[in-house]
């Protein structure tokens, strides 16, 4: 390309999930680095969360669980406990190892219902061994177990995409190529600036983005400094307003808002345009709705399957005030399904070659993608 442009290009989980990472939440919540056995009463309602369907759980649908275990809550001034006070005198005097001697055989029902609510772990499941392992937080209240439970699921979070490996398959991935010639194409006649949502590092895996702009929303594991939270709510009181993103002492997001301003052309990759980010997207999706001031602008949006453009354009519709028709029509806008290659390669065949990749390459990297 000849003229000088100024690409902005968003990542979400999507992405990492093309270059074959296990990123989703399903793959989080079953590691050994989720504290699922945490006794806060948010990790007892998020463990009750999605029992039969954790495959079809985004990040977005943690974030919008952690409003609604705040709006659901009967008083979130004196938060209830899941924990009963009779268990709570239970615990006090409670000696690990002990259920194999009989010990507690009158308190049978209590040591239940504990190890029931992963209050008490089973040790040795044979001779019924138990142990709690957050024995001295048990006294505190349920606020601050919350608070401390978000803090656990950050750090395991962390030590968890630490421990992802890089595949070289991923090379093969559309994802990657994308990614890999924006990178290219930024050193060259156009400027890229790239915002990733995600918390995984982005040079890391794909070893061309060494010297790209890259700006992290949500912060990085390679600093072990992530956010996680909801949106901004004013009916959440003080004492639960760490839930939220903004309240975090790491929140300082990069200005992605000026840039898709700026923009000549949009690339989103594997991003659900969620109401939990309206803040970043909804002024520029309105901006290019409006008939008198509108700078006409290439927007490409990555997404998996059919099922997934449908949940893109329903957040389109939202971002526009149902003015989705005119969004089409205002801008150059395509939706590229990672999972229809087979069915129409066209769009990502010109979408590659427009940015560097050559036409006989792209044949054969199209051609792969087909007879995977």
């Amino acid at each position: 390309m000849s003229e000088h442009r100024k690409i902005v290009l968003i990542l979400g989980n999507g992405f990492d999930l093309d270059l074959g990472l296990k990123t989703s939440y399903k793959d989080f919540w079953e590691s050994e680095f989720c504290p699922k056995d945490y006794p806060a009463p948010l990790i007892h309602h998020l463990n009750q969360c999605w029992p039969d369907n954790r495959d079809a759980v985004k990040w977005y649908d943690l974030e919008n669980e952690l409003l609604k275990y705040y709006m659901d809550m009967a008083s979130p001034s004196n938060p209830k406990d899941y924990i009963t006070e009779e268990e709570k005198e239970f615990l006090k005097i409670f000696e690990p190892y002990k259920w194999d001697y009989g010990m507690y055989n009158d308190q049978a029902d209590i040591v239940q219902s504990l190890v029931d609510k992963q209050v008490i772990l089973v040790a040795n499941k044979v001779i019924r061994k138990l142990y709690v392992p957050y024995k001295e937080d048990l006294s505190q209240p349920p606020v601050w177990r919350d608070k401390k439970a978000l803090q656990l699921i950050k750090e395991g979070l962390c030590k968890y995409l630490d421990s992802l490996k890089y595949e070289r398959e991923a090379r093969d991935t559309v994802a990657y190529q994308v990614l890999q010639f924006l990178a290219i194409e930024g050193e060259g006649t156009s400027s890229v600036v790239i915002y990733s949502f995600n918390y995984t590092d982005v040079k890391h895996f794909v070893y061309s983005a060494k010297n790209a702009n890259i700006h992290y929303m949500h912060g990085s594991c390679c600093d072990g400094k992530i956010i996680i939270g909801t949106r901004d709510e004013r009916e959440i009181l003080e004492n639960y307003d760490f839930l939220q993103k903004s309240f975090d002492p790491s929140f300082n997001p990069p200005a992605l808002v000026a840039d898709l301003q700026d923009a000549d052309e949009v690339v989103i990759f594997g991003h659900s345009i969620g109401e939990n980010d309206r803040q970043y997207f909804k002024a520029f999706f309105l901006q290019q709705t409006n008939f008198v001031n509108t700078h006409r602008k290439d927007i490409t949006i990555f997404t998996r399957d059919a099922a997934s453009e449908l949940q893109i354009k329903r957040s389109l519709e939202r971002m526009t005030d149902w003015n989705l028709s005119t969004l089409f029509g205002l801008n150059n806008l395509q939706i590229i399904k990672t999972g229809g290659i087979k069915e129409d390669p066209r769009p990502l065949y010109d979408f590659l070659v427009k940015h560097g990749k050559g036409e006989m390459s792209t044949r054969e990297f199209i051609g792969k993608l087909i007879n995977n």
